[in-house]
């Protein structure tokens, strides 16, 4: 792993860049996915007549997702699921499942932007994780940036009105669903980061991600069971699709790049959610918060860049 105090080639600084733009990926379908969700869930305004509980959703995502990734198996074949990390996929999988359920929970009871902004919490624990487990790099200028994405996030949303109650009654309890959910998912980062490191593939990983998932997950949607209809069927194909697509462009970004170095490229998620419940939903935080947010996170952007590896020229 490259060390950010030491010089690296242009190869390598290549590398990192090029996780980014992975990760940029990965949020753009995680941001439809969450449009998806909160549609079929029922939360949205335009509320659908037959919602769907959202473990049966997690249940058909995976399952879709899985078959999305038919091709890619037969090829393989069961050399596919050859690893000596089992304990550690295992740690991934329940990890994710239980963030996947939390945080599209959260989607049935609030906005996109909301949930999205309370799940920056996230971050916090991944690079912390980071640090003390993987031993990643954390310097002063990166660590800036994160913190000045953070600050940007909470300008534009405020949760913490959202957790003491100011804005609604019932929404601090709901607020701890995405703040719970991203305790989760920050812990199928880190194992995901490992894994990477250790030599699994991207495709494996998103294999066995997804594959194992649908078993985990239809423990809970046996308990709220409904049949989808042909409507629902269309939207949850959509959401394999893009499951396949987010898990197999998150694999790749950590397999590039150091979870911090990833760390603020995960607020593309945010304007991109932002977008999708403005189409879908017409809804959109208001306020000078919003522009003023989004500004405060383009800066860290910025700074994040001027925080480039000193490059060795070949």
């Amino acid at each position: 792993m490259a060390n950010y105090h030491s010089k690296i080639t242009i190869n390598d600084y290549r590398t990192q860049w090029l996780g980014g733009l992975w990760k940029i990926a990965a949020c753009a379908c995680f941001a439809c996915i969450n449009g998806i969700v909160r549609y079929l869930s029922g939360g949205a305004e335009t509320v659908i007549a037959d919602p769907l509980p959202v473990y049966v959703i997690v249940l058909w995502q995976n399952v879709f997702g899985t078959l999305f990734m038919g091709p890619w198996l037969a090829k393989q074949g069961i050399t596919a699921f050859k690893t000596s990390h089992v304990s550690l996929h295992i740690i991934r999988v329940l990890t994710a499942v239980l963030g996947v359920c939390l945080f599209y929970l959260a989607l049935a009871y609030m906005d996109i932007a909301q949930a999205i902004a309370l799940s920056f919490t996230g971050p916090v624990f991944t690079v912390l994780g980071a640090k003390l487990f993987l031993r990643e790099t954390i310097n002063m200028r990166r660590a800036l940036a994160i913190g000045i994405s953070f600050t940007g996030a909470f300008i534009i949303l405020r949760p913490d009105l959202s957790l003491f109650g100011t804005q609604s009654q019932n929404l601090s309890l709901f607020a701890l669903l995405p703040m719970g959910s991203a305790i989760a998912i920050a812990c199928a980062k880190l194992s995901t980061r490992k894994l990477a490191t250790v030599g699994e593939s991207p495709a494996a990983l998103t294999t066995f991600l997804l594959l194992f998932m649908t078993p985990v997950s239809l423990i809970p949607a046996l308990f709220y069971w409904t049949l989808p209809s042909p409507h629902h069927m269309a939207w949850l194909v959509a959401l394999g699709a893009l499951a396949t697509g987010a898990h197999y462009a998150t694999s790749k970004a950590y397999a590039l790049a150091e979870v911090t170095f990833l760390s603020p490229f995960a607020f593309s998620k945010f304007l991109l959610s932002v977008a999708v419940g403005y189409f879908a939903f017409t809804e959109f935080p208001e306020g000078w918060n919003m522009w003023v947010g989004t500004a405060t996170i383009l800066c860290s952007i910025m700074l994040l860049t001027g925080n480039s590896p000193k490059v060795i020229r070949n």
